[in-house]
């Protein structure tokens, strides 16, 4: 099977739980998105795995959606060939139709259980339900804390950027551009804080693009320019891009891909060690850093935090397998089989 590219479309930052998965519903993605609607363990990653299934045997343009709260699991598969997307509609990623029933579906996976079973084991069930929320919180705190010393870092070495150099650097880039007849542009996470780690999907750059631009810059001034500005120079070429923000800081840029013209620009620093055709090393566009120390201590307890975060959400993981186990028993899944060859007779016939 050839591979498919995958992103993230919601992940903890240092505003909480953010969220794109609002794009799938765009008028311009043409797509008829299915929102599947129920409980832990009733098996809605399970039904996208044999729909991303079906759709890869076809041979079509697909792409996937791993959650960011357990990157085995998914969270959505988008079929551009067949123009339909299938995600999970539950918290935290609640959403509903724009356009219900015209271009928005709702399937409910939890009406088969039995709730009797579940009612049973209210008192676990709510425990570990408030449990998985702490971890979630706790787990934003600290990537808030992190984003805060790195955002700190950002704006003092941003202070000592040699303008011009960077300004013709990144017309260099925007240069080498194809440009088109209509400005694109979706949004999607190339990375984010995981279970235990931050996941990048390294390989998704590369079946989009020829030729990758790599700005390494520990400090993040400098890569911040540059992402500004080239966005700025390809929105008036009416390139068709896919932004990347940070999933720490969503406000700002991480990595822009330009399918059209085949080119990205990626960052790569202490947490994401990205690789590519061109390197840039920012400190040759840095005139001055000072405060050095600091920076460097605030780069140490960033990465403390992170990892701490990684922890929290492996916990909550942990946590939410106990929680579908409750589910899972409870669940006919013989009955659930029916929901994947309603999707096949809406969608693909």
């Amino acid at each position: 099977m050839k591979e498919t590219p995958r992103f993230f479309l919601g992940a903890n930052s240092k505003k909480g739980f953010v969220s794109y998965f609002d794009e799938l519903q765009e008028k311009s993605n043409n797509l008829q998105l299915l929102i599947l609607k129920g409980g832990p363990g009733s098996g809605k990653s399970s039904l996208m795995k044999r729909v991303l299934k079906h759709a890869t045997d076809k041979g079509n343009c697909v792409e996937i959606i791993p959650c960011a709260s357990d990157p085995q699991s998914l969270d959505a598969v988008i079929d551009y060939t067949a123009g339909f997307a299938i995600m999970d509609g539950t918290a935290p990623h609640t959403l509903d139709p724009n356009i219900p029933g015209a271009r928005g579906h709702i399937m409910y996976t939890g009406d088969m259980w039995d709730c009797g079973m579940l009612l049973k084991n209210t008192d676990n069930i709510e425990k570990l339900t408030e449990t998985i929320g702490d971890c979630h919180r706790g787990a934003s705190s600290y990537i808030k804390a992190a984003a805060t010393l790195l955002d700190e870092n950002s704006y003092l070495s941003g202070k000592y950027i040699d303008k011009k150099a960077a300004q013709k650097f990144s017309e260099k880039i925007a240069s080498n551009l194809k440009g088109g007849k209509e400005f694109k542009e979706k949004r999607r996470l190339l990375s984010a804080v995981t279970t235990g780690e931050i996941k990048a999907f390294y390989n998704t750059v590369h079946l989009y693009c020829d030729k990758t631009y790599v700005i390494e810059d520990i400090y993040g001034g400098f890569a911040d320019y540059i992402f500004k500005t080239v966005y700025e120079l390809a929105v008036l070429r009416n390139e068709e891009i896919i932004l990347c923000p940070c999933s720490l800081n969503p406000d700002k840029i991480d990595h822009i891909i330009f399918p059209n013209s085949r080119i990205a620009l990626l960052k790569s620093n202490d947490f994401l060690k990205f690789d590519g055709d061109e390197k840039i090393n920012a400190k040759e566009f840095y005139s001055f850093i000072p405060m050095s120390r600091s920076m460097e201590n605030r780069l140490k307890k960033a990465a403390e935090l992170l990892s701490d975060a990684g922890e929290l959400i492996a916990d909550a993981k942990l946590l939410h397998d106990e929680l579908e186990a409750f589910y899972v028993a409870a669940m006919d899944f013989k009955l659930a089989d029916g929901f994947f060859d309603e999707i096949k007779e809406r969608f693909y016939n």
